[in-house]
């Protein structure tokens, strides 16, 4: 029997119409809208842009472009992005937490093992390194199996694990529960950016950015902080660890009760993208994962090219650099005072100041991050260059470099504590400042890898910032406060250089790289 071709438009063949079918119903970021290496934003005329889908205000073009499916996260509604947005921030919250509330506890646990102070800080030591190596577990693997159940795996896990450090028996099986939880807890704090990247629309970003980074980057003073604060009140370590496994549990909750599947393929007609199903039911199949194994073959990445993906980002020259950039100025990430006769309930209070200044530095970026892009974009006929962010690199790190000077020149030379609590506080306050901008210029440039520039800049964060804080004592009793302090502030400066070179010639280097090929 001969094939009806009248379903099909006239002139067109078998092979034409299966090409169409798979097709995107709509192209995420339209030929029209690449200019140059950068991105047209915003149109002056919404009649010149007819084809093109715009938010409420008429000019600002809605990128990636949204379809018409209601499932897609694009659609979704700002009650849920917004909570979604808060979920996956605390499940970033809960990884730092976890990690950074140890070190308050090495002196009792150093009496009760019988082990040596550097000992009892071990455990500490690998569960920020368990930490930086199990991004690069979880971003590829989310990528492959989907945001929701990794997000609920880990965390479940991480749970167990975390109440297992709480009932150790012994140092040893303290030390294994204790860099397990990093491993697993990890996963949460590292695919926050792509979560992002999969609700919300270009222009949104920076500021989601920031709104998330209040709990990111605060998240490691919290730790010390209400740590402090337990011992003073109960002078019980294990306190501490059950308060930190109640953490990771809300987190749980939160999940259950919030997150559903962000992954969205783009490049899929709309008669290729599987049914979600609206009911609690089928969020429930999406969180566990029922529904990835169901539709994974047709619709989900293999797992070798999402591993491929993920590493190939990093010798991309322009997003090396700004991780480089990155990983040198949390190098100097403050320890707080010790050698003021503070107890733990004073020390605790010291913790404010980190805490206080992250939230007048998002405050600040907010509006500098705003005010810098728009700028560039009315200035270039609404096109936008990723390279813009750098501006506000350089601004924070005029704030970060006086504020260890003056943090190590107090510590040393014994200062009163308000000058240790303002040069902490102008250090992290550009910190807050720089981390959005750096965040926002690597999800710029490469926007199709999202996970894999979270997972990279995170394992930055790790690895050239926190982990300073356990040798930062012995290197300032070493060369004093002040030339410890004085030698990061000069890496602080120096790691400018990365950053000018981006803002410079970012636009040919994001030419030069692999991904720009493809």
């Amino acid at each position: 029997m001969e094939k009806s071709t009248q379903d099909y438009p006239p002139g067109s063949s078998d092979a034409d119409h299966l090409e169409l079918k798979h097709k995107p119903t709509i192209e995420p970021v339209p030929q029209e809208l690449q200019v140059n290496g950068g991105i047209l934003v915003d149109v002056k005329d919404g009649d010149k842009a007819t084809n093109l889908k715009l938010a409420p205000d008429g000019r600002t073009v809605l990128i990636p472009q949204p379809t018409d499916d209601p499932n897609d996260p694009l659609n979704w509604s700002w009650r849920k992005k917004h909570a979604i947005l808060f979920v996956a921030a605390f499940a970033g919250f809960t990884a730092d937490y976890t990690s950074t509330w140890g070190p308050a506890t090495i002196f009792p646990q150093s009496a009760e093992w019988g082990v040596s102070v550097h000992a009892a800080n071990r455990p500490n030591n690998l569960n920020v390194l368990a930490g930086a190596l199990g991004g690069l577990i979880w971003v590829p693997v989310s990528s492959w199996f989907g945001r929701a159940p990794v997000m609920f795996w880990t965390a479940i896990v991480g749970f167990a694990v975390s109440c297992g450090a709480a009932a150790a028996p012994s140092y040893g099986v303290y030390f294994a529960m204790r860099v397990l939880t990093s491993l697993f807890l990890t996963a949460g704090q590292t695919m926050t950016i792509a979560v992002l990247k999969d609700i919300f629309f270009f222009h949104e970003r920076a500021r989601k950015i920031g709104l998330w980074a209040l709990l990111y980057i605060a998240s490691p003073y919290f730790g010390p902080q209400y740590s402090n604060f337990i011992l003073y009140g109960t002078g019980s370590w294990t306190d501490v660890a059950w308060v930190g496994a109640a953490v990771v549990a809300i987190n749980i909750i939160l999940v259950v009760l919030i997150i559903d599947e962000t992954w969205y393929d783009r490049t899929k007609s709309s008669h290729e993208q599987p049914e979600r199903a609206s009911s609690l039911y089928g969020r429930f199949e999406r969180l566990v994962g029922i529904w990835q194994i169901r539709h994974h073959k047709e619709y989900f990445p293999s797992l070798w090219p999402t591993f491929k993906g993920f590493f190939e980002i990093i010798y991309q020259p322009a997003f090396f650099l700004i991780a480089l950039n990155y990983g040198a100025i949390l190098f100097a990430q403050p320890e707080a005072a010790g050698g003021y006769g503070y107890n733990s309930k004073q020390v605790g209070y010291l913790y404010f100041t980190p805490i206080v200044a992250i939230f007048l530095g998002e405050v600040f970026g907010h509006y500098l991050n705003d005010f810098v892009a728009r700028r560039y974009v009315r200035k270039h006929g609404g096109v936008f260059q990723p390279e813009v962010r750098i501006w506000t690199i350089h601004i924070a790190i005029l704030f970060m470099a006086p504020g260890l000077i003056l943090f190590g020149f107090a510590l040393e030379k014994h200062l009163n504590v308000a000058a240790v609590i303002f040069g902490w506080g102008m250090h992290t306050f550009g910190l807050m400042v720089m981390s959005v901008a750096n965040i926002a210029y690597g999800l710029d440039s490469y926007p199709t890898l999202p996970a894999e520039v979270g997972g990279w800049l995170n394992f930055a964060r790790l690895m050239g910032g926190f982990s300073v804080d356990y040798y930062q004592t012995d290197w300032a009793n070493a060369v004093g406060y002040d030339g410890s302090f004085g030698t990061q502030a000069a890496i602080s400066v120096a790691s400018i250089v990365p950053a000018v070179i981006v803002h410079i010639w970012g636009r040919r280097l994001r030419a030069m790289g692999t991904l720009a090929k493809k």
